[in-house]
């Protein structure tokens, strides 16, 4: 991608770039809005937001775990383009500090904030080019003075998925402390030029963990019942599938404990929007709101029981696919209440805020600018994503998506318009067809995956269940991922 830039405006000219507001969930799955169809989810300013702009439902993030998915947003380049398809907290991205996306815009003349989760491949440290960030540790240290309890010490993983009331009251959760932090940088921000904030929720990812009204709050709703495609459990099932559904789910929830997960799951979503709601209020009260672009999305999805899994890390709907929502300026007259099925990647959030501030866009970035799209204009049709996730690969063409996994050569093909869910995967010409634009992609792109002209099979055979189920992923323990206190470290798989 080429480099772009407009200037700022002279110091005695005034600014009309519009203001920035990003926000990001953890492990929010694009199904769970109330405005996209949830049967009971109640997501009123989410839905209002998406009203007044843009749903993006035809998104996804080309590594469903957070540090990749997280160091594409700030960098514009996929997981693999960077070096690092999969979780890992010591690796670090080869890249110019003034590349990503907070030096980015703060060289343009924002003023830039990020409060809440980094969780990049970088240094734990590393601000991302924004002027000032407000790190967790000091959420934790209030914790500590108020209540004695560092952190989430109740008695429960980072990744379990047991609900549990939270021992801390409200303005000590951190989607409430984050918007309070958020709302702090709105009131006394420099008003001579425009602001870049991006206020970075951990919710709803595990633990399970919430206050009241939210923790009862669905406990008689009409909960949907977890899906299965008539795949699981075959040999049609691919390695990197079967082995984590088996390893996150090591004691297989039964149905009254998934609809209990389920329940609190989507209280931690009705709180994250009600806080959302909180900070619209504030841009409302500040005379900030028309003039900022704001953007809603998720890291990644959860399974919450589809398919038999929980978590992450699979190229199904409910684990890739994300929340996309853009309310543009009031200025910019774009049409409210539009749907798009575009198929948009979370690379192409850099290039889009870079361009809206007028700001440099490296020239590796591999995203692209979805200003025109937000405006109404014609999408760039033909888009194919490639993801990849260990040795799991995902093609997408925009409607039929393509799995891989290079552990055991097997593969699944399905029409996401017609099966949503992932439930029957395809065989014949649509999977033979996205097997060949995988196979020349890999091919382009010089990938190690692709032998001899072939799709890699590392010829992996499926471990015993009794050694998946003793890596017990669910867990890690209440205290081992606590993080660095200091400054905000916070190691969430």
């Amino acid at each position: 991608m080429s480099e772009t830039m407009t200037h700022p405006p002279a110091p005695d000219q005034p600014d009309a770039r519009p203001n920035l507001l990003l926000i990001t969930s953890d492990q929010h799955r694009a199904d769970a809005l109330g405005g996209a169809g949830h049967p009971c989810l109640d997501t009123p300013h989410l839905d209002a937001l998406a009203l007044r702009g843009v749903r993006y439902d035809n998104a996804y993030v080309d590594c469903p775990v957070c540090i990749p998915a997280r160091t594409s947003l700030v960098t514009g380049r996929r997981g693999h383009e960077n070096g690092c398809c999969d979780y890992s907290d010591t690796y670090r991205v080869d890249r110019a500090r003034g590349d990503f996306l907070g030096a980015l815009l703060t060289a343009a003349g924002y003023q830039t904030e990020l409060v809440g989760k980094t969780h990049w491949n970088t240094e734990p440290d590393f601000r991302g080019g924004f002027e000032h960030v407000t790190w967790l540790a000091s959420l934790r240290r209030q914790q500590l003075v108020e209540t004695g309890r560092p952190g989430m010490l109740a008695g429960v993983g980072y990744n379990e998925s047991s609900p549990t009331l939270s021992p801390f009251p409200a303005h000590l959760h951190t989607t409430d402390w984050i918007v309070d932090r958020a709302c702090d940088f709105l009131e006394t921000r420099d008003r001579r030029q425009p602001f870049a904030l991006w206020a970075s929720f951990q919710d709803p990812h595990p633990p399970y963990l919430i206050h009241e009204p939210y923790y009862s709050m669905y406990r008689d709703a009409p909960i949907p019942e977890p899906v299965c495609g008539d795949w699981v459990g075959t040999d049609a099932e691919p390695f990197d599938i079967w082995c984590f559904r088996h390893a996150i789910n090591p004691r297989p929830m039964t149905p009254a404990q998934i609809r209990a997960m389920r329940a609190v799951y989507y209280g931690m979503v009705t709180n994250l929007d009600h806080q959302i709601g909180r900070l619209m209020a504030q841009l409302a009260r500040a005379g900030d709101l028309d003039e900022t672009l704001i953007v809603y999305t998720s890291d990644h999805g959860e399974a919450l029981g589809d398919h038999a899994c929980l978590g992450k890390r699979t190229f199904l709907e409910c684990s890739a696919r994300v929340p996309l929502i853009v309310r543009p300026p009031k200025s910019w007259g774009v049409q409210p209440g539009r749907v798009s099925r575009e198929l948009v990647e979370w690379v192409d959030l850099l290039p889009t805020l870079c361009e809206a501030a007028g700001a440099r866009v490296p020239d590796d970035v591999t995203g692209r600018s979805l200003i025109g799209s937000i405006r109404g204009g014609a999408t760039t049709g033909g888009h194919v994503m490639h993801g990849q996730i260990g040795r799991a690969h995902l093609l997408h063409d925009g409607r039929y998506k393509f799995l891989y996994s290079a552990d055991d050569g097997t593969s699944l093909c399905f029409d996401t318009a017609s099966d949503p869910h992932d439930l029957h995967p395809l065989g014949g010409a649509q999977a033979n067809r996205l097997h060949g634009m995988l196979v020349d992609h890999l091919r382009e792109t010089g990938h190690d995956h692709l032998r001899d002209g072939k799709l890699a099979n590392f010829g992996r055979s499926r471990p015993p269940l009794n050694e998946l189920r003793a890596q017990d992923h669910s867990g890690l323990g209440p205290t081992q991922y606590l993080g660095d206190i200091r400054r905000g470290i916070l190691h969430v798989h």
